[in-house]
């Protein structure tokens, strides 16, 4: 249970935007990643196929979050119903809209999320409905993610939104808030970065980031979630690895 888990250790996650093996699922869980992170905002792979991922991945023990596509009943419940632990929305900036997330997010009384059996009870006999929604709720992990500078002048209240377990920060997008788009490590960026990561302390909730190392490295005395190896940089720095070991044998 990534939620749980969270509280005792900090957790590392890779990001999968295009891979849509579930090979992926065994090679994560062997390499020693604690979740996968699916992108259904910038990614590419359809429900369907999450559906199926997520189900071979909790059979594995190796838990997917999945980042929504935007703030909306359809694109929050569904993920979880598809199966995954938990759920993040973009560009969350003000504690109303983490109070919406909240309420699609966890079942009654915490909220209102809608009730279906299925992966999201590991396809168990129908009924049982009042314990389910007591375990489920338990174990989802609902993520704001904080990526704009208002967002980061509402963190507070953002924070202490009961049902909200953690927040994430985006830092090219809070870079692009900022007018800044392209040096994540500045130092007004980094303030703003903290302010992000004491108001979780002060509220006892998680704390993540979706970036480079350098950058988690800046604040690894407060993280709990560390997303940084990513499905397409991956491909990417492998293959450029090998180009250059053909050019050097041939030189």
């Amino acid at each position: 249970m990534i939620k749980s888990k969270m509280k005792q250790q900090p957790l590392f996650g890779t990001l999968i935007k295009i891979v849509d093996d579930p090979a992926m699922l065994i090679m994560a869980k062997d390499a020693g990643m604690d979740f996968v992170f699916y992108d259904c905002e910038h990614g590419m792979i359809p429900y369907d196929r999450l559906h199926d991922l997520m189900l071979m991945g909790n059979g594995i023990k190796m838990p997917s979050i999945v980042r929504a596509a935007q703030l909306a009943r359809s694109d929050v419940s569904r993920v979880l119903d598809c199966g995954a632990a938990g759920v993040m929305v973009p560009m969350i900036e003000t504690s109303e809209q983490a109070r919406q997330l909240v309420q699609w997010s966890k079942y009654p009384p915490l909220g209102s999320r809608s009730y279906s059996g299925g992966a999201n009870t590991f396809y168990k006999p129908s009924g049982n409905h009042q314990e389910n929604m007591r375990e489920l709720n338990q174990a989802t992990i609902t993520i704001a993610q904080i990526e704009t500078v208002k967002g980061v002048e509402n963190v507070d209240e953002i924070a202490q939104v009961e049902g909200i377990d953690a927040l994430i920060v985006g830092p090219a997008d809070l870079g692009i808030s900022m007018g800044n788009p392209d040096n994540m490590m500045h130092p007004d960026e980094l303030a703003l970065i903290r302010k992000v990561a004491n108001a979780c302390k002060r509220a006892d909730k998680g704390f993540g980031i979706i970036g480079p190392l350098p950058l988690i490295a800046e604040f690894k005395n407060d993280i709990d979630l560390l997303i940084s190896a990513i499905d397409v940089n991956i491909l990417r720095d492998g293959l450029k690895q090998y180009v250059k070991g053909y050019q050097d044998i041939i030189k």
